[in-house]
């Protein structure tokens, strides 16, 4: 996968279909707080294979005004199912 693409996928398209809706509700959550820490869950590789993020944080990201743009996960652990 390219940058551009890596840089511009919409991480709601890198989860399961059935579990999308707890997700936006979990984004929600990161976008009230600011970050949520200790994150485990789901994702879809961009070949289509599955996989756990453990112990994942996800934060929000910023422009310079204060602006959410997105948000960013940072994590050391996955596991393919």
């Amino acid at each position: 996968m390219d940058w551009e693409t890596f840089t511009r996928t919409p991480s709601r398209l890198t989860g399961e279909p059935m579990v999308r809706e707890d997700r936006a509700k979990f984004m929600k959550s990161v976008s009230e707080n600011g970050y949520v820490g200790n994150y485990t869950g789901i994702r879809i590789s961009s070949t289509g294979r599955r996989f756990y993020i453990i112990q994942a944080t996800v934060w929000n990201l910023t422009d310079e005004n204060g602006t959410i743009r997105g948000q960013a996960a940072a994590f050391q652990k996955h596991r393919f199912i």
